[in-house]
């Protein structure tokens, strides 16, 4: 009877499946009562935290043909590592070693990860996955899910760098336990070895396609055209983007949010930022900021 009542919500479902995905017998009974997910075609969101892939991929989820997963896929199956199993929230960039050299990541299992997030997924022809550390694992995702379109999305670097510290609540048995924040010289390093990840990888792939923050946020209608002609679909309704969207547990308009974001960054700050990041903001055309515009 409880099988029943999970199955016929999914948020049940969701909230098991994020609490116990690391019980083995947990996963195992996920795994047998999954489905094939063989023929769908793939999108995954890749992009550095605070950058806009959630907004992102709640429009994708949205489309007629595309299903969305109600949280990032790590958090429903047990085949895939998060740099929370290590410490540290919002920061792969200081456990990526621990993360690929532990035992989960060299064993994870394609076919289980689909078993597991087909519960989630309704039937539709792409399914689309957001899953901020998956950026570290692009080559798995290119060999096992295809076909698969990459969609990164970047966002000046210096907004990217004060939501992280902002938004990361520290872990206990983080090193920087006991401080209010991450220092932004950690911030703004993920933020440059999330580009060093993507840099390397769309070499190799076959259908990758680069937006901005600033695109989707200040030119949405033109910016998801791109990406629904990208992924060979309809267009959505000219009416679609006045509506409000769910993000991080907010009801919120698309704008672009960098103005704020950047009036919380002090002087030093910025110093520590143009010393760490310049290279990366000028490639991605982010004028460098010398000083607050208020100072």
């Amino acid at each position: 009877m409880l099988n029943n009542i999970i199955y016929k919500n999914k948020s049940i479902l969701h909230r098991l499946t994020a609490r116990f995905r690391k019980n083995s017998l947990y996963s195992k009974v996920l795994e047998k009562t999954g489905s094939k997910k063989e023929k769908q075609k793939w999108i995954f969101i890749l992009g550095c935290y605070n950058s806009g892939t959630t907004l992102l991929n709640e429009i994708l989820a949205q489309h007629p043909e595309i299903s969305g997963l109600p949280d990032e896929g790590v958090m429903l199956t047990n085949q895939l590592v998060k740099p929370e199993d290590f410490g540290w929230r919002r920061m792969w960039s200081q456990c990526e070693a621990k993360m690929e050299n532990s035992s989960v990541n060299k064993n994870k299992n394609a076919h289980i990860i689909k078993k597991h997030w087909s519960h989630f997924y309704e039937p539709n022809i792409f399914f689309v996955e957001k899953s901020i550390s998956n950026i570290c694992r692009i080559p798995f995702f290119a060999e096992n899910f295809k076909p698969a379109y990459f969609i990164h999305i970047v966002r000046n670097g210096y907004a990217a760098a004060e939501g992280i510290q902002r938004k990361a609540e520290i872990m206990e048995d983080n090193k920087f336990h006991g401080n209010q924040k991450y220092p932004i010289e950690i911030c703004i390093e993920q933020w440059t070895q999330s580009l060093d990840k993507i840099e390397k990888a769309k070499i190799e792939m076959e259908n990758f396609l680069e937006i901005s923050y600033e695109e989707l946020s200040e030119e949405t209608v033109k910016t998801m055209n791109k990406i629904t002609d990208f992924l060979n679909l309809n267009n959505y309704p000219p009416d679609f983007f006045r509506k409000s969207f769910l993000i991080h547990g907010s009801n919120n308009k698309i704008r672009n949010m960098n103005k704020k974001s950047l009036s919380n960054l002090n002087t030093r700050d910025l110093e520590i930022i143009n010393e760490r990041a310049s290279l990366y903001l000028s490639k991605y055309g982010y004028d460098l900021i010398t000083a607050r515009s208020d100072s």
